[in-house]
């Protein structure tokens, strides 16, 4: 009886031992391309290791690379959508595997009616059409309040109408999205797929 009992004990102790190593290694998300002295590396293996975002089938995240339009909306639709709407309810005519999350980003206003089409679902997005998707929905489908706390002192944004200035001191108020060093935000330059990381899991968070 007792041998019976230390051999159940020590399968039990072998079967934690066990299921901890493949734990382990199962959060532990390594990208090929992607040092852990990466700025965004705490981000992106984050999002990663909580299927939010994903890498690429070599191995690599291509940290440097742009994300497209369809991308982004879909992470951020994902990151804020209620739990009681089931993307699948969706009814999207747009012929593209992002035409779900495209039509709720219409509903909520996040993106204009008719702004992304199949000419433009695919493009690299932008700095500035980022900061528009990611403040509206942060107010639109998370309810929040339109931030102005605080001053938006990038040197390159005078060029950006008021709508865009104001998205903009929100996502910098939310602290959602910082410039560069140099005192830049680059409204016009595309998101990299580091930058998009960092901005969601400071969405989710």
């Amino acid at each position: 009886m007792k041998r019976k009992f230390y051999s159940m004990i020590n399968f039990i102790v072998m079967f934690i031992f066990i299921s901890t190593i493949f734990c382990s290694t199962a959060v532990a998300a390594t990208f090929k391309d992607l040092s852990t002295s990466h700025w965004a590396y705490k981000y992106i293996t984050a999002l990663t290791n909580n299927h939010v975002i994903n890498g690429y089938t070599d191995g690599t995240f291509k940290p440097e690379g742009t994300i497209t339009n369809a991308e982004f909306i879909k992470l951020v639709v994902m990151a804020a959508l209620p739990d009681w709407i089931d993307i699948e309810d969706a009814e999207s005519n747009l012929n593209h595997w992002a035409g779900k999350y495209i039509w709720i980003a219409e509903r909520y206003g996040v993106i204009s009616s008719g702004s992304i089409q199949l000419s433009n679902i695919d493009n690299p997005i932008t700095r500035i059409e980022m900061v528009r998707i990611i403040s509206r929905a942060d107010i639109s489908m998370k309810g929040s309040s339109m931030a102005s706390n605080e001053k938006v002192k990038f040197n390159d944004v005078l060029s950006l109408n008021n709508d865009d200035l104001l998205l903009l001191k929100h996502a910098v108020s939310k602290g959602l999205i910082t410039g560069y060093t140099d005192n830049t935000f680059k409204p016009y330059h595309n998101m990299s797929r580091a930058e998009a990381a960092t901005m969601i899991y400071r969405f989710q968070n």
